[in-house]
Order: C-alpha cells, then structure tokens, then sequence
C-alpha cells in the first residue's frame, strides 16, 4: 500500500506544495485541486493549462499522483446542475492530466440532495438520486480511465448522509464505483469492522488524520493507529493519504509518516 500526502496539507498553492514534498519523505501526492488553479469562471470556460504544465513538473521531481481530490464546490457551482456536470467532466480530464485514475468526490457533488437522500436510506427499492444528467459523465469517466471514489461525508449532524456503511453500499453497488473512506469519521458509523465487511473490496483510498480538540486533519499520531491499520491491510485499498491542513508543522508530518510508514510495513 502506498503512502502519499495530500498537497493542501502543505499549502493551496499547488506548485509550492509539492516543493516541499521530498523534504518531508514522500514521492506520491494525492492532488488536490484547487479553485483558482482550475479557473472555472463565470464563463464556464475551465483552464486546464495549469494541470498539463503541473504533470511536466510533476515528471522532473519524480513524484506519483496517486489520486486526485475534486474541488470543494462553492456555492454557486452547487446551485447548477449543468455547471455540477460540467465540473465533474473537467475534474476527471485534470485526473487523466496527472496521470492518475482515481478521483476522490463528495457525493453531494454528484447526488440531487441531502433530503433526496435521506428518502434513498430509508427506502430500500429507492434509485440513487443523482444530479440530473451526470450518471452519464460518470460512465464517461469510466469508460476513459477514471474511477470516482465516493468519500465517506457527513455535513449536517440530523441527516443520515453518506458516513454510513450501510447508506455507501448501496450508493457503490449501484454505481459500480469505489470508497474514500475517511477512517476516523467512519470508525464509528457503525463501525470499522463493518465498513471492511461491506465495503473493502471497493475501498481504494483511505484518509488518515487525528483530531485534536474537537478540530480534525491533524497528522495521523494517536496510539490507537497501531489496532487500525492491520484493519485497514484487509481492504483493496491502494493508497494511504496522510491529512494534516490543521497542523502543516514539517515535523509533525515527519513523525506521522514514520509512524504511520512502519505501521503499513509490519506483518
């Protein structure tokens, strides 16, 4: 399993990110992209020269996307389907750019709403309700190399939403994708044990961070890692992506990378 850091742990501005990469201990990122690099603008007209030059560096210093994180979508994206469809189609052009196959998405970037699915965790026979027209960027993606990883969320405290391993099973299943699964939010939603039993064959990328005092994306620190990576060793999981934008302190990232690197390598 390979080890990556997410590039906003180090900073959104991507090109300064990733020249602090090797210093740290990594040779594979997880890209985050980023608003103001991707320049969507109000003409709806992306720019993707930054990516395409971004790969070249990315050649010359040797480092590997392992994944690639869509943007956060801001509200004005979130209020248009068309422009929803549009950013995903463009996210995965970014992703084959890098290099990489994988693309991490929220679902509330691909799904109609949080209450429509509320409706699809209570009803069994209910379809997934997805955005209007985007089951067919998916399955472009798909059919040109790129997976999407449907990431383990969960934005407000009454609604069931996607940090549930019983709601994603059902959301993957339908649309034969794969997980993101954000361990420490997951861990207890119901549990560990049960997102590896429905859900470790699909599960390609996991999130790793601590949270400290109530705030999370600290570097993946705690004692109790040592009980959950030999858990995580059970699923089809590819990558391992450190978190830390709430504490980008170099060594801090270190310890984490050590600690956690020794973890993945023990038997």
């Amino acid at each position: 399993m390979q080890l990556a850091l997410n590039t906003g742990s180090l900073s959104f501005d991507t090109r300064k990110a990733i020249a602090e990469v090797h210093a740290l201990g990594f040779t594979a990122i997880e890209m985050n992209l980023q608003q103001a690099e991707l320049a969507y603008d109000f003409n709806c007209q992306p720019g993707l020269t930054f990516y395409s030059d971004l790969a070249r560096e990315l050649e010359v210093r040797k480092l590997v996307v392992t994944d690639v994180h869509a943007l956060f979508l801001n509200a004005a994206q979130m209020f248009s389907a068309q422009v929803r469809r549009d950013m995903l189609a463009v996210e995965g052009e970014a992703t084959r750019l890098l290099g990489a196959e994988m693309l991490v998405v929220h679902p509330t970037d691909i799904l109609d709403s949080e209450e429509s699915l509320d409706e699809f965790a209570a009803n069994p026979q209910a379809s997934v309700p997805l955005v209007h027209g985007i089951d067919s960027v998916i399955r472009e993606l798909h059919s040109g190399g790129v997976q999407i990883a449907l990431e383990n969320v969960q934005h407000w405290h009454y609604a069931r939403g996607t940090n549930d391993a019983e709601v994603m099973a059902r959301l993957v299943a339908a649309l034969d994708c794969h997980v993101t699964l954000d361990v420490r939010r997951g861990y207890d939603h119901p549990s560990l044990a049960r997102w590896i039993e429905l859900l470790g064959s699909r599960i390609s990328v996991l999130h790793l961070h601590d949270t400290v005092n109530g705030v999370e994306h600290h570097p993946p620190a705690a004692p109790d890692w040592r009980e959950i990576v030999p858990q995580l060793k059970q699923t089809s999981a590819q990558v391992c992506v450190l978190e830390a934008t709430a504490n980008r302190s170099p060594g801090a990232i270190k310890v984490s990378r050590e600690y956690i690197g020794k973890l993945l390598q023990a038997e």
